[in-house]
């Protein structure tokens, strides 16, 4: 048999343009696999000679899906720039939108792009193996995946007046505090929330054992993985310190700070891809290849801190140390996880607080 090569263009279900180029030997199997992002973005030239406070808004723009990730990045590196210490206030109302914008986002991977796969089957018609499909195969789940990311969205409008690249967060703080009327529509919708997360996790644990082959060989990379915790271990979405464990759960490195980044990560450029590959420096590149997000967060996590550690007991004991790419859809529905952050967060700052921004 011939050498081959597989080409998929136009990868679907990303924020953004890549395709994938799969390069098969004589004996049929992969012998490299290469992920290209093809889409030019240019964010680090466009920024050179712009005033530092116009960073936070602009860096929203990078992603239309998790721009209060870039958001807040790009605003707390203007703290720094000021020197400042923002309120504490300041500080959970940021939190409170970067908590809105998880349940949105995952909401959005779980139900819609990964659901459909999951559920219809992988190998399902494409025709119907997407949202419309789940949505006449499984009306509740597709209604409950809708309603849930409504949830997370109607909190971003509330807080930032938009729901898409808000620029609410600003350096030193918020620009505005959270009113009355967000702060009750908020805690109303907290329960139906919550119980969408509890009923989809339960749900998604009754069909999970249909894709042992696929969990065991789909993507199992062993990489390091990293995450944001505070002094005791447990997961942290906005402030933190950073830690690195690898495969097998053994800690890399722990306890660095912020201002430390330029120690511990690099970034490689690739020869086939606009996308950089972040990497942990003492291990060089590739072989400090490193993954964040949902499952990267449990891996690197002692606890969550609240009453989703009983899911992640079970997860754990279930999958153990994870290097699974497919049980980051399980992650993803763990966003109940930061459901009962928003009753101590919400509850917090008083309303039309003065204390949401530093003022020199």
């Amino acid at each position: 048999m011939a050498k081959q090569t597989i080409r998929i263009e136009n990868v679907s279900r990303i924020e953004g343009h890549a395709k994938i180029t799969l390069f098969l030997g004589e004996n049929g199997r992969v012998e490299d696999a290469q992920f290209h992002v093809t889409q030019f973005r240019g964010f680090e030239k466009l920024c050179e000679g712009r005033p530092f406070s116009e960073m936070p808004s602009l860096m929203a723009r990078i992603c239309g899906i998790c721009p209060v990730s870039h958001l807040v990045a790009s605003a707390k590196a203007c703290d720094g720039i000021l020197a400042t210490r923002i309120p504490h206030t300041a500080a959970n109302l940021r939190r409170i939108l970067n908590l809105a914008q998880l349940v949105q986002s995952h909401a959005l991977s779980f139900f819609h792009l990964s659901s459909p796969d999951l559920l219809l089957g992988m190998d399902a018609d494409p025709a119907t193996r997407n949202l419309f499909g789940l949505a006449a195969a499984h009306p509740t789940l597709a209604r409950d995946g809708i309603a849930l990311r409504k949830f997370g969205q109607q909190i971003i409008e509330g807080l930032a007046k938009e729901r898409v690249h808000p620029s609410w967060i600003v350096p030193g703080g918020v620009n505005a505090p959270l009113s009355i009327e967000v702060r009750d529509r908020i805690l109303a919708g907290l329960p139906a929330a919550r119980k969408i997360a509890e009923r989809t996790i339960a749900f998604f644990k009754t069909v999970l054992d249909n894709f042992a082959e696929e969990i065991a060989n789909f993507g199992s990379a062993p990489t390091l993985y990293a995450g944001m915790v505070d002094e005791e271990g447990r997961t942290q979405w906005y402030d933190g310190l950073l830690q690195f464990k690898d495969p097998e759960g053994r800690m890399v490195a722990a306890d660095i700070r912020a201002r430390d980044y330029p120690q511990f990560i690099g970034e490689a450029s690739l020869k086939d891809s606009y996308l950089k590959a972040p990497y942990f420096k003492p291990l060089g590149y590739p072989a400090g290849v490193y993954r964040v997000g949902p499952l990267a967060r449990l891996n690197a996590a002692e606890s969550f801190g609240t009453s989703a550690d009983a899911e992640l007991a079970e997860f754990r004991s279930r999958c153990g140390p994870v290097v699974h790419s497919c049980c980051t859809v399980w992650t993803r529905s763990s966003c109940c996880s930061t459901i009962p952050r928003f009753w101590t967060l919400t509850c917090a700052p008083p309303p039309a607080s003065t204390a949401w921004r530093a003022w020199a």
